[in-house]
């Protein structure tokens, strides 16, 4: 499962971990202090960006509902097109 983001600018993406850097620690020293989130920009990037919690503003329920039915609606229809092919390539017989 992953979650969905939008960073204060609207550039979206992906959660693909958290970090908290406890105050009193070099990370936080370095860093700041707080909750870090790793993020990636779409699905099949290969780029990660680090923010901290204030830099990042979760959907709303009603946009994560939308985008979790798109993908649903997209992965239903891969299933329907896969299907159609193993159907063309058995010639309408099943083996199972």
């Amino acid at each position: 499962m992953h979650f969905e983001f939008c960073i204060l600018n609207c550039f979206d993406g992906i959660i693909l971990g958290l970090y908290y850097y406890p105050s009193g620690t070099e990370l936080a020293e370095e860093f700041g202090g707080g909750w870090r989130y790793a993020l990636m920009p779409k699905k099949n990037s290969d780029e990660l960006f680090h923010f901290q919690e204030n830099q990042i503003q979760p959907l709303s329920p009603q946009e994560l509902f939308s985008q979790i039915r798109a993908e649903i609606n997209f992965y239903q229809q891969q299933i329907a097109i896969r299907q159609q092919q193993l159907l063309a390539i058995t010639g309408g017989s099943t083996y199972g």
